[in-house]
């Protein structure tokens, strides 16, 4: 696969799991955190499952962070 195609499914999976994100649970985002990892440990290199962990554990931290340190 050439290296434009690489980058669009890592695009396609940081940029719709980022969106998607924000309309699941934070427990839904850390399941997906969970199969992205053991996707990329089980299949190896994956640009679009590299795209799904990096969205998804992004959102994780985010509602860590948020709970931790609340604004308010």
């Amino acid at each position: 696969m050439s290296g434009a195609a690489e980058l669009a499914f890592f695009l396609l999976g940081l940029i719709a799991f980022s969106i998607g994100s924000r309309y699941l649970d934070d427990v839904y985002s850390a399941i997906f955190l969970v199969l992205a990892g053991s996707g990329l440990f089980l299949i190896g290199p994956n640009s679009f499952l590299f795209g799904v962990f990096l969205a998804s554990g992004w959102a994780v931290l985010s509602a860590a962070v948020d709970k931790a340190f609340p604004a308010e």
